[in-house]
């Protein structure tokens, strides 16, 4: 009997620290795949493994978990990393030992825009998401004048600057721009400064969003909340925040997919993830689908005779695969972006994120 060959997946994520119950769900939705892709995957002559290693959201564990997996030579792509900056600094890497890398939910624009061929992204841009809120902003809400809140992290600058660069290309005035550092819980002095003036906060990083937004209506500042995709979070958000997401103008909340329900099989996946690990409260989706795409890619270089590095990095640069996280196909443009992503808005009802647009 033919023995199938063993390839391997190597995902990269965050499984300690902060960023652990993220990082915990990017891998175990990956792992799905792994596991109902190998149901099919024999026809190709081929067994999947995914080798899940901890890069602690920190660059240089990144750097040193991307030469582990760059030196096994059974490893053909990489899904991952969850965070911007280590996800930056493992590229080169990956890009070095000619290793695929596919980021299911990084949302840097450097990340497309450095020039290292051997990366795709699943999930929208910053630039892209930030059009898409400030429109909204200014089309459907009728909103003018802004303070931005910035936590000083990679995604939180990224993020707070496209939302300026693009609410002031539709008209939007920034009234004050405040940093604030990764951790800070207490925002007493920040919101006792806040102009009435302002007709929104936008908020541009992550675990902050939930004590800042339950300052903010503390004092009775009641203006919209508006944030980048770092806030869609079920655990680090919505439930910290509770009734403060609801008070006043509430809160809109972008997301780099839609909601579960809105694509065909999304649902059928949640139940499935639910069955094993309880409910989803981030990107599982993506993760899945990002992770599904690679296997695809694998399966076409085994058929081609081609499974090696180079083979698969060339059967997902001409992937075109129908998913469960965007409604059309999963194409990449010239630079690696996903054709298919689009953003999703969210306002909070009933302790559930409850999508209103997408764009």
């Amino acid at each position: 009997m033919q023995t199938s060959r063993l390839c391997k997946i190597g995902i990269g994520a965050p499984l300690s620290g902060r960023g652990a119950p993220l990082g915990r769900e990017m891998m175990q939705a990956a792992g799905i795949a792994v596991v109902e892709a190998n149901e099919t995957s024999n026809a190709a002559g081929i067994r999947l493994e995914a080798w899940v290693l901890d890069d602690a959201v920190d660059p240089e564990e990144g750097r040193t978990i991307a030469h582990r997996f760059a030196d096994d030579d059974a490893v053909l792509a990489i899904i991952g990393h969850y965070n911007s900056n280590v996800t930056l600094a493992t590229a080169p890497i990956y890009l070095e030992r000619s290793l695929p890398l596919v980021a299911p939910i990084v949302s840097n624009p450097k990340l497309t825009e450095s020039g290292w061929t051997n990366v795709f992204r699943f999930t929208n841009r910053d630039d892209v998401t930030a059009a898409a809120i400030t429109r909204y902003l200014r089309d459907e809400r009728q909103k003018a004048s802004a303070i931005v809140v910035e936590t000083q992290t990679v995604y939180g600058s990224s993020m707070s600057a496209q939302f300026v660069t693009a609410w002031k290309a539709v008209g939007g005035t920034v009234i004050n721009h405040h940093q604030v550092s990764e951790g800070c819980e207490d925002f007493v002095a920040l919101v006792n400064g806040f102009s009435g003036d302002a007709d929104l906060v936008f908020y541009g990083g992550t675990f902050e969003g939930a004590p800042l937004l339950k300052e903010m209506r503390t004092q009775r500042y009641m203006q919209l909340f508006a944030a980048g995709d770092g806030c869609w979070d079920v655990g680090n958000f919505l439930v910290p925040a509770g009734r403060s997401a609801t008070e006043g103008e509430g809160v809109i909340v972008l997301s780099a997919c839609p909601e579960i329900g809105k694509v065909a099989g999304s649902s059928d996946f949640a139940m499935r993830y639910e069955r094993q690990f309880g409910p989803i409260t981030n990107y599982a989706v993506n993760s899945f689908d990002a992770t599904m795409t690679v296997v695809e890619a694998i399966c076409a270089a085994a058929r081609r005779g081609a499974l090696v590095r180079a083979g698969v990095l060339e059967c997902l640069r001409g992937i075109n695969r129908t998913g469960i996280a965007y409604p059309t196909p999963v194409r990449w443009d010239s630079r690696g972006d996903n054709m298919a992503a689009v953003t999703a808005l969210h306002i909070v009802r009933g302790g559930h994120f409850h999508q209103v647009a997408s764009i």
